[in-house]
């Protein structure tokens, strides 16, 4: 299962009256759409068109292309790591940067907008910089500036918390700032404008004849953002369904099918089906053998992990004294694990060079199930599994890296999920 997040537990001001947000978009563009000047341009006309159809609009942005990772190995030609602070100024600079050019774009077409940073649209987080969370957003920052223009252009992922300091979201944090501003506002659907038509069954760039998912569970979307499609992050949609704001996912400027992420038909829930397939390509498998095998001791390995800031996944005690956990990412595992190891007087390998591929969907292990095909696949192609797990609504399993790719367009395949071109 997803892990849970603190964004969950956010205290948004109650939903303002349903006839203050007749014709109230809410809008979100990824930083795909905004990487150069002329797709900033592009943007604008769009957004100038629904302020003729007399919307009023609110956009959260995106850094511009690949600003954050430019602002990132800027940070490092200064220092090495740059302290976490400093580097959370320096990254929320992108967003706001998206944001000022895109509001002077509108201007230059008539429309009336202004930008806004995190703080001055009334977000205000908690935490760690870099991995900052939404706690409140107050919505009468941005009802105040749509009183006076058009279009209110919000930078997304980054607030400030209650002692005055700026903090960024992490990984995500513009699609969790949009939809927090969307509950905040009373609004019943938040768009998030990207570089894909929707959510489709698997990655387009590995399989060719992938099917737009049309209509999509929270729950199942939380599953597929968790598992590796790249969507949407998990927290966004965690806080979707908290406060029942739709999400609707479409391509920012071509035409074409679209993803609307919204609450389940309960009476189609227990219906067997396979939704996805999601993948990842950088997973570690650790393993580490400690003297003792009672729980308190696991424990303490799981709290030192997550003291080292690892988040272990896929757990399992295969023998006595032996704990098991995958972890996600590129980030060197060998400081923590020694540390770990040294403390419990424990023993680790780690195993490299493994991803993961996962079937998600519901009742997946109903009989007949959808395991015995998933097994008989990777069976075909000799595919070794060092690690599995399986639930009712996705089976993961661990395999070498390089056969993600060929797995994914064999399980995409044999579940009947390509488009039908007929």
């Amino acid at each position: 299962m997803v892990n849970s997040f603190q964004d969950l537990d956010v205290t948004l001001d109650p939903p303002l009256r349903k006839a203050r947000n007749e014709g109230l978009v809410i809008r979100k563009y990824g930083g795909s759409s905004l990487a150069t000047p002329g797709l900033v341009s592009d943007v604008a006309a769009e957004v100038a068109a629904l302020v003729e159809a007399g919307e009023r609009v609110v956009l959260v942005v995106s850094a511009m292309g690949d600003t954050t990772d430019r602002l990132i190995a800027l940070a490092g030609e200064f220092a090495e790591p740059p302290a976490p602070r400093e580097l959370d100024q320096l990254m929320a600079t992108g967003e706001q940067v998206s944001a000022s050019v895109l509001a002077m774009a509108l201007a230059e077409r008539g429309v009336e907008a202004v930008s806004l940073s995190g703080d001055q649209a009334g977000i205000e987080v908690s935490g760690d910089p870099g991995a900052g969370t939404i706690v409140r957003v107050d919505p009468e920052k941005i009802i105040a500036r749509l009183r006076d223009v058009q279009v209110v252009v919000v930078a997304g992922f980054q607030g400030r918390d209650a002692n005055g300091e700026l903090l960024t979201l992490g990984r995500g944090g513009s699609d969790t700032t949009a939809v927090a501003i969307a509950a905040a506002l009373g609004g019943s659907e938040c768009e998030i404008c990207t570089d894909v038509h929707g959510v489709r069954t698997a990655d387009p760039r590995i399989v060719a004849d992938t099917r737009p998912v049309r209509t999509i569970s929270y729950d199942a979307m939380v599953e597929l953002a968790g598992l590796g499609a790249r969507v949407l992050h998990p927290r966004s949609v965690e806080l979707a369904r908290r406060h029942g704001v739709a999400v609707r996912v479409t391509h920012s400027s071509d035409p074409g099918p679209s993803t609307i992420v919204t609450a389940g038909e309960p009476s189609l829930e227990g219906a067997p089906r396979v939704i996805g397939i999601a993948h990842e390509r950088d997973v570690r498998l650790v393993r580490v053998e400690v003297s003792a095998s009672s729980p308190d001791h696991y424990a303490r390995v799981l709290t030192m992990l997550a003291g080292c800031g690892v988040k272990p996944e896929n757990l399992s005690w295969p023998d006595p004294g032996e704990l098991r956990f995958t972890v996600r990412g590129s980030e060197p595992l060998g400081p923590p694990i020694t540390e770990l190891a040294m403390e419990l007087d424990a023993r680790s390998t780690v195993f490299e060079e493994l991803g993961s591929v996962s079937v998600v969907g519901t009742a997946l292990l109903d009989p007949p199930g959808f395991l015995p095909e998933l097994l008989r696949v990777l069976a075909d192609h000799r595919v070794t599994v060092p690690a599995m797990t399986t639930s009712q609504s996705r089976i993961t399993a661990v395999i070498p890296a390089d056969a993600v790719d060929t797995t994914v367009r064999a399980l995409h395949e044999s579940f009947g999920l390509a488009e039908d071109r007929t």
